[in-house]
């Protein structure tokens, strides 16, 4: 996979091997710093590094030799190992994990006697995460991530083949009795309950139903390890792995569950053999609970929003704001002459629009579809701001600051406070830990639910000989669940991108929270791609080749992208695409849309249900009338006697207006005063003691 002509050495290889020396410092760490491992005369006397060397060598050779798979990433993308890694309070690790781009290694300490990377299973389990994370990238929590954990087991075990335990070259036998950190064939592996080391439940009925590590992912990774340690036993490890290679690459989605994982293993087994080897898979995964079942589909699609289309845009110089009809005819020429230094965002409804203008505050406009009114505001006017994005209801902002940090904000008109995340690239060791090296992110977009955000992001790993490891991915981070902030946890698009690949510019589908495009440069050949990609199924289609970015966005039936490109001469344009069915592909080819046009983004005017808590909020809760010109009044329902609030925000999170009551049971009617306040867009919060609900109002 070696590729000479695009290797720049020692910094930059293509197609190696690697092994780098930590030099016992922290991912976690701003000081974490990588250095070379050499040797003057050839006789590398070090240990660690030709285990973890060797290791990456066994795993190559496994994965090519089996599965016809070119290095972990399946496009012959270096394979990173990192020795000497500690804790962040520079204690000795006892941990070893992938972050998506490399394995990191500690030298053990309590649970571990040695080194993690003496052992060929725990770096073949390592390594397998990357395999996993680009094929079926199973979401790494609950059964989805059990599996995740699951199948590195599987394959590390294959990779050394000759027991069923994980980790026995390594681990402290005072802390695991068994011997070993696992057993494929003995789940519980010496233990009688969680409280023991090393324990994992061997059935599904003694599975963990909490949310530590990430709702059990390392802990009920037992039950279908045994699943495939019978099914192995059954009809040979030769053909048990060849079935379950296939069910990871073609078959199991990013949200799949045990069940799932029955139905793709099944399926595996048909394809390959006949029907002793699809028994064996059944019977197999009978033995541990996991039934027979329909599945699950987690693919997500909403209905079309029913208004007009139109399309908001810059122009070649981002001096202004501008709204056309997709067909061209001008309907706001300008909207603003504040110059924007970021991509505009406008919610669902085309109701409001927030960008930061080019003297860093957050700006907005209000867009009254009605009587064409128009109205500008500022939503935040502290200088500090460098991207914002409005979520589609318009309850929640998410933004970055000119700090160019790895810091994403997010503010909440319900809560009415902001609450800062930390991005990260997460790590599938023991304890969640994390690497430190996001540099900062670039582009953010909300999905639907309003719960989840998609952003792009520079990362760097320091080296102490050059410029350090740098690449962009793409990520999702959790920030809004229920009725409060998430705890951030984060999933990424794609692991380990061939090098000098960069990835950037993602955006959602309007009607499928499981569809985007994203912007695909290679740096080594100069070419440009527009791509879009299942992030479920994992598929990925490429739907224009172009000459610079193309900040894609979705039409409003996600028949087609606008995005930017060049004419003749070299011309900035928006052009459209039509999409095939899949929304992943192109239908023939782009054509001009409109010249001098810059980040397109298309929406529409109507209303429609984007949350699944609003289906539940309007059985019980309604707020009338809106627009509104002085009361506004609030029908619900409550189960109980409880207190109740009601609140009154502006754009800029200020409260306005608050009331308290005590609701009885039954049908509840209040009325609010709006009279006192000025024309505009406001938050209305209606909080209970078991809950809360937001509402967007225009006040006449």
């Amino acid at each position: 996979m070696f590729n000479g002509p695009q290797s720049v050495f020692p910094d930059d290889p293509v197609g190696t091997i690697w092994t780098v020396n930590a030099q016992n410092t922290s991912p976690e760490n701003s000081n974490f710093s990588l250095a070379h491992v050499t040797s003057n005369n050839n006789s590398w006397n070090n240990p660690k590094a030709i285990s973890a060397h060797y290791h990456g060598e066994k795993a190559y050779d496994y994965f090519k030799g089996t599965f016809q798979r070119e290095s972990i990433n399946g496009q012959g993308g270096n394979i990173i190992s990192m020795i000497n890694v500690v804790e962040s309070n520079n204690s000795q690790m006892d941990n070893a994990f992938w972050n998506g781009f490399a394995m990191f290694y500690g030298n053990g300490n309590q649970a571990f006697s040695s080194p993690l990377c003496k052992a060929l299973d725990v770096a073949g389990h390592e390594m397998s995460h990357g395999v996993i994370q680009s094929t079926a990238n199973l979401e790494y929590m609950g059964e989805s991530g059990a599996l995740n954990e699951s199948f590195a087991d599987v394959f590390g075990a294959m990779i050394d083949r000759n027991d069923w335990k994980m980790g026995e070259d390594v681990v402290n036998t005072s802390v695991f009795s068994s011997g070993a950190l696992r057993d494929l064939s003995n789940p519980h592996n010496g233990g009688n309950d969680f409280n023991d080391a090393g324990y994992q439940p061997a059935h599904y009925s003694e599975r963990y139903t909490g949310s530590q590590d990430n709702g059990g992912v390392h802990i009920n990774s037992g039950i279908p390890n045994k699943a495939f340690q019978l099914f192995a036993d059954a009809i040979t490890k030769d053909k048990a792995e060849q079935v379950y290679y296939r069910a990871l690459d073609l078959y199991l989605l990013k949200s799949s569950n045990f069940v799932d994982c029955r139905n793709a293993i099944v399926q595996a087994a048909d394809d390959l053999y006949g029907t002793t080897e699809v028994n064996a898979a059944n019977a197999a995964f009978t033995a541990v609970g996991i039934g027979a079942g329909a599945g699950t589909d987690p693919q997500t699609d909403i209905d079309t929003n029913p208004g007009d289309d139109f399309i908001l845009m810059s122009d070649a110089d981002f001096a202004a704001l501008y709204i056309f009809t997709p067909t061209g005819e001008e309907i706001a020429n300008p909207l603003t002459t504040l110059a924007p230094i970021s991509r505009p965002s406008i919610t669902d409804d085309g109701s409001a629009i927030v960008y930061v203008a080019d003297d860093n505050t957050l700006r907005g406009i209000f867009l009254d579809w009605n009587s064409g009114e128009i109205e500008e505001f500022v939503v935040q006017n502290e200088p500090i701001w460098r991207n914002v994005a409005v979520s589609k209801k318009g309850e929640r902002l998410a933004a970055l600051t000119t700090d160019n940090d790895n810091i994403l904000w997010i503010y909440d008109y319900g809560l009415a406070q902001w609450f800062d995340f930390e991005l990260f690239n997460p790590t599938t060791g023991q304890g969640a830990p994390t690497t430190g090296d996001v540099v900062y992110a670039d582009v953010i977009e909300w999905d639907f639910s309003g719960e989840w955000v998609i952003y792009d992001a520079f990362n760097e790993l320091n080296s102490t000989t050059g410029a350090g490891i740098q690449y962009w991915d793409i990520g999702f981070i959790e920030v809004f669940s229920g009725n409060n902030f998430a705890s951030g946890h984060i999933e990424k698009l794609y692991s380990g991108l061939p090098e000098g690949v960069s990835i950037g510019n993602p955006t959602f589908s309007k009607n499928s929270d499981y569809i985007i495009a994203f912007d695909y440069l290679d740096e080594f050949s100069g070419e440009y791609f527009l791509l879009g990609v299942n992030i479920q199924e994992g598929e990925t289609g490429t739907i224009f080749e172009n000459v610079a970015l193309s900040w894609p966005n979705f039409s409003v039936d996600d028949n087609r992208l606008v995005f930017e490109a060049e004419q003749g001469g070299g011309t900035p344009v928006l052009a459209f695409i039509n999409l095939a069915s899949n929304k992943i592909t192109a239908s023939g080819n782009a054509t001009v849309y409109i010249e001098q046009g810059r980040w397109g983004v298309w929406f529409a005017n109507g209303d429609r249900l984007i949350h699944t808590d609003e289906i539940i909020a309007e059985k019980n809760i309604r707020v009338y009338p809106n627009p509104t010109e002085d009361m506004l009044n609030l029908d619900f329902i409550s189960e109980t006697s409880q207190e109740a609030t009601l609140q009154v925000f502006d754009l800029m999170g200020r409260e306005m207006e608050r009331e308290q009551f005590m609701a009885v049971p039954g049908e509840n009617h209040r009325e609010l005063s709006l009279a006192r306040l000025s024309s505009g867009q406001y938050f209305v919060r209606v909080g209970f003691g078991d809950g809360q609900a937001v509402f967007k109002v225009m006040k006449k």
